[in-house]
């Protein structure tokens, strides 16, 4: 029973995300997750019993249950498989895995084809139909239920406990309190070992799942942890900020999805009083999005949070470890398959990479930005505005165009050509939500 119950917690997630609902929820504003579960608690709990009651039972006996049968199994195993199937196999390239994928389709072919009409008319049929209907329809529901009830609670506790109380940007708004900001990118471990020179700066931020496992590379100093919830800071000195748990529905509730079996265990946390934690007010991310020009399913990145909390306070922030999702590979250090599959929703749904990267680089032309590592800096000079600052960063402009940039192991990597460029970048690398 200790693996089905986190199992479980996981196929109700999956289905979630398959199924739409959780795409869905990036339409809503997190502020609404009490209407949205008294809607689901008063209008489709009632109508999910009133499908085993009375429309699945007619399914059975109809003219068109066969057809019935088919979509519905299109739209809960059918289509899914096929999503997640191509976007694996974009990615991993092996004999292995395109024959399992192989088999699953023609698995799902002889069911439609054979399984379906000889099930549909019978007893066993019936309580089949049943059954799935409880795993991919009532399952989810029950699952929204008891993440937007605390999703719920824990904006009361929000209200109650975080007006008044010190923004802890404000500690950072000093001119010699610098701030470096450490994005996910692989350009953290690509370039040249910075770590000592992150470790210098007064506060550094970093994000969700980071790693300081080669601190020559990626430092050790963690200031500011904008996570999710779930990726809590293990240094108490550290301030825990939830960049996105007011961006919309979906981010409230992924809270607690996948990981529905420790919501308690969150929740005790992120209410805990000697907790230093804050959430990022939604008034403050709905101006974010103007400022970016996010779509109306778009909601800005963690990093883009991050950069806006810390100019509310101060002129200037130093940037290290972002490249916009500009490569195949998105983050410098391993993920699970869970963040894989939802990373991949991040990149090309959820966030507008490239209108985040012109936003920055109107920062860096404003002299309110600018970039740490290597890469950065070529951009950064190339917007560099005063004749003072260009006149600085001339010498530096110079050795960057006469040098071309080495792997670690110190070979010179030659840049991809256009046909490479596209098909690397615009397909699915990994899947981070």
């Amino acid at each position: 029973m200790s693996g089905l119950w986190p199992g479980l917690c996981r196929a109700s997630y999956y289905i979630s995300l398959l199924g739409l609902k959780i795409p869905a929820g990036l339409l809503v504003r997190a502020s609404r997750a009490r209407y949205v579960l008294a809607f689901i608690l008063l209008v489709w709990v009632p109508f999910l019993v009133c499908c085993h009651a009375v429309l699945l039972p007619k399914v059975q006996v109809a003219n068109n249950g066969v057809a019935i049968w088919h979509v519905l199994t299109a739209l809960w195993i059918t289509i899914p498989l096929l999503t997640v199937g191509m976007v694996i196999l974009s990615k991993i390239h092996a004999v292995g895995p395109f024959t399992a994928f192989i088999g699953a389709l023609v698995g799902m072919a002889l069911y439609h084809a054979y399984v379906i009409p000889a099930l549909m008319p019978t007893r066993l049929g019936a309580v089949l139909l049943q059954a799935l209907f409880i795993f991919f329809e009532d399952m989810p529901i029950v699952t929204w239920i008891w993440c937007l009830f605390h999703v719920v609670r824990l904006q009361e506790h929000i209200r109650e406990h975080q007006q008044g109380r010190h923004n802890p940007f404000e500690d950072a708004k000093r001119e010699e309190s610098n701030v470096l900001i450490v994005g996910n990118a692989p350009t953290v471990t690509d370039g040249p070992p910075l770590g000592t020179v992150i470790d210098d700066f007064v506060n550094v931020a970093r994000f969700n799942s980071y790693s300081v496992d080669r601190p020559q590379y990626t430092g050790s100093k963690v200031g500011f942890h904008f996570c999710n919830g779930r990726n809590f800071p293990k240094n108490k000195l550290s301030t825990a900020v939830l960049p996105l748990f007011n961006a919309s529905l979906t981010h409230a509730v992924y809270l607690f999805m996948p990981h529905v079996e420790d919501t308690v265990d969150i929740i005790a946390n992120l209410t805990n009083d000697k907790v230093c934690s804050w959430f990022v007010e939604e008034q403050h991310i709905l101006e974010l999005r103007k400022k970016i020009g996010c779509r109306i399913w778009q909601i800005p990145t963690s990093g883009m949070v991050a950069i806006d909390c810390f100019l509310r306070n101060r002129q200037m922030v130093k940037l290290h470890g972002f490249n916009f999702f500009q490569s195949k590979k998105i983050h410098y250090f391993e993920e699970s398959p869970t963040q894989l599959i939802t990373s991949w929703l991040e990149r090309f749904v959820t966030h507008d990479p490239s209108r985040e990267k012109v936003w920055v680089g109107d920062l860096v032309k404003q002299g309110r930005a600018s970039f740490l590592d290597p890469q950065g800096i070529k951009e950064e000079e190339t917007h560099k505005q005063t004749e003072t600052s260009k006149e600085q960063a001339q010498p530096a402009k110079l050795d960057a165009a006469r040098s071309k940039p080495k792997s670690l192991d110190g070979e010179v990597r030659r840049r991809p050509g256009l046909m490479q460029a596209i098909l690397r970048d615009g397909m699915p690398s990994q899947f981070s939500l």
